[in-house]
């Protein structure tokens, strides 16, 4: 229900215009239109619920925002109105606590915004850290899979240490953080309430470059700077590139031990937040860097955090990205006798019954009539940027590509079937998109999908990981896989199904998302008390049908046959090495 609304003149500190206490209904979006004709920030601020909203000029929605994951969230946005132009906000309650309320919001336009207090007492992240591992210990059947309790144990031991020095709530998000990824899940999720940028002034104090992890090298990423493209980063401000990877990783969390993409992560996704966390932001930028075998050293002033955001959205790496990520799904001949298939997310169906699932298996069916009209030998199959989605897609893929039998999982858990510390619980889009509005729906879910209690342990029904067959007309020739150190959750599960059961050459980078296990299936998230720092992790452990291979250790991602190691020239060229490397080898294979 869309419910428009007028505020009406009310004079804030700071503000031109504003109004508090407007109340907000779940599943109500309101419309507001600015009433400022000069430049002004428009914040949208409640205490109740994940706030997201979306600008629409001319009745043209331009972006929708949702920086905040927090329950007392707060959005930022820099509104420039021009003469003429229809401007409209759109508000809705995103996600909420379990105890389901109407929320109060306020809105303001002003001509400056302050930094957020992130002031919390230590007895206070003390707290916050014991509720965060009593959730672990009731709810993540993935806590001690990687980790020993006596591992476990010692890491919190010194955690608490660490919580109870704390000055502010960055360090205590960097205490957490670490807390998170040492238990080794890529579901795993933990994040301040509000956008890190928050609280920070807003000064010109950003970094001036965007950076790029190539294999260990820090590359500028940034084009018409003052620093060549490409010329490696060897210390920012002293801290030494080596140094700044390996502190970036810890924000980033992966299956069992898998390090790429901990590693290259925050260079691709954190720039705007995590960077400053761990680093600050500075006046200046002293930075030393590497070209043409000389080394040279550069000091650069800092740039606002929008001129910061127009580095980061236009830097070099994007381009064959962009390339990459363009459609979902693609069918492409490469060369004779050699054909791609390209899945770059399964996101796009929601299940079986979904009209996009029933579009995407008419799209496999009429592959296959090429492949089999054109009698194709070799099929490259391209997984590159595929962060998972729904369990059905990847079934499917995998139908045509084997000539056995196979199953989602060998078994799979949880440690309950009624959701426990159900007053941190927060209720999150994925649930409220199917309807579930509190803990009653997911208990009822959950008693569904996991009925069987053995040994403390509930297990997924059996008629619920049924047995899939084949596809009438499979591909019998040569698979090759092309993966990257991004692909996760339901598109690594098909990757390990593909590396265990088919031919395949895997080509590209150790996969974030295990090989022969992961957590998965069901997110669910908490806040904690104090902070309102959010942790999420996906409850149902999951034993794949993978078989053991020798170049398959416990805690890896899905191993390349051939590692793809990029050279300074080949990112300047931004040309597809991966691809170029599984034609190689299909006409050395030829021959």
């Amino acid at each position: 229900m869309i419910r428009p609304f007028i505020i009406p003149l009310l004079l804030l500190v700071n503000s031109v215009y504003g109004q508090k206490d407007i109340e907000l209904k779940p599943g109500d979006t309101l419309k507001y239109s600015p009433i400022s004709q000069k430049p002004v920030w428009v914040t949208i601020q409640s205490n109740e619920a994940n706030i997201a909203m979306s600008l629409f000029i001319d009745g043209k929605k331009i972006k929708e925002q949702d920086d905040s994951r927090g329950i007392k969230s707060i959005e930022r946005l820099f509104f420039t109105p021009e003469k003429g132009r229809k401007y409209e906000l759109r508000i809705w309650a995103k996600s909420y606590v379990e105890k389901n309320k109407p929320s109060k919001i306020s809105i303001t336009e002003s001509k400056t915004v302050s930094s957020l207090n992130g002031q919390f007492t230590s007895a206070q992240f003390v707290e916050d850290l014991r509720v965060f591992r009593s959730i672990r210990e009731k709810a993540n059947s993935g806590l001690y899979v990687y980790r020993s309790r006596h591992q476990i144990d010692s890491m919190y031991k010194k955690a608490e240490e660490e919580a109870a020095s704390s000055k502010n709530i960055f360090d205590f998000y960097k205490v957490i953080a670490k807390v998170t990824g040492f238990e080794g899940s890529c579901h795993n999720y933990t994040d301040l309430p509000n956008h890190a940028s928050y609280y920070l002034a807003q000064r010109p104090e950003y970094l001036p470059i965007t950076l790029k992890n190539i294999d260990g090298r820090l590359l500028q990423d940034s084009k018409d700077i003052k620093i060549p493209l490409a010329a490696e980063i060897i210390s920012i401000n002293g801290i030494p590139a080596k140094e700044m990877i390996s502190r970036f990783s810890q924000y980033y969390f992966s299956d069992g031990y898998s390090v790429p993409y901990r590693e290259t992560a925050g260079f691709e996704r954190g720039m705007l937040d995590k960077f400053y966390i761990e680093f600050g932001t500075h006046k200046q930028y002293d930075i030393r860097y590497q070209w043409n075998g000389q080394t040279h050293d550069v000091s650069l002033p800092g740039i606002s955090l929008e001129a910061f955001k127009k580095l980061q959205e236009s830097r070099h790496s994007l381009t064959l990205d962009k390339k990459l990520m363009a459609e979902k799904y693609s069918f492409t001949k490469e060369g004779d006798h050699v054909y791609r298939l390209s899945i770059r997310g399964f996101d796009f169906a929601t299940g079986k019954e979904d009209p996009a699932y029933k579009k995407f298996s008419i799209f496999l069916d009429q592959m296959m009539d090429t492949l089999e009209r054109e009698k194709i030998e070799n099929l490259i199959i391209d997984l590159r940027g595929n962060t998972g989605g729904t369990g059905a897609l990847y079934e499917k893929v995998f139908s045509y590509l084997t000539q056995r039998p196979f199953r989602d999982s060998n078994y799979a858990y949880t440690w309950f079937n009624e959701v426990p510390m159900e007053d941190k619980l927060i209720i999150t889009p994925l649930f409220l998109s199917n309807g579930v509005t509190d803990k009653n729906g997911i208990n009822t879910y959950l008693k569904q999908l996991y009925p069987k209690q053995i040994q403390g342990k509930y297990y997924w029904a059996d008629d619920k990981n049924l047995l899939i067959l084949p596809n009438e007309r499979t591909f019998r020739g040569q698979l090759y896989l092309l993966a990257d150190q991004r692909v996760a959750s339901a598109a690594s599960h098909l990757a390990s199904l593909i590396k265990s059961y088919t031919n395949a050459i895997v080509i590209g980078k150790e996969t974030v998302g295990g090989y022969y296990e992961h957590n998965g299936h069901l997110p669910l998230v908490y806040e904690l008390p104090n902070t309102g720092i959010q942790t999420g992790f996906s409850i149902v452990h999951v034993i794949q049908d993978a078989q053991n291979l020798p170049d398959q250790k416990k805690g890896q991602g899905i191993v390349p046959h051939y590692e793809i190691r990029l050279t300074n020239q080949e990112f300047l060229d931004q040309s597809d090495v991966y691809l170029r490397k599984a034609l190689e080898l299909q006409k050395h294979n030829q021959k």
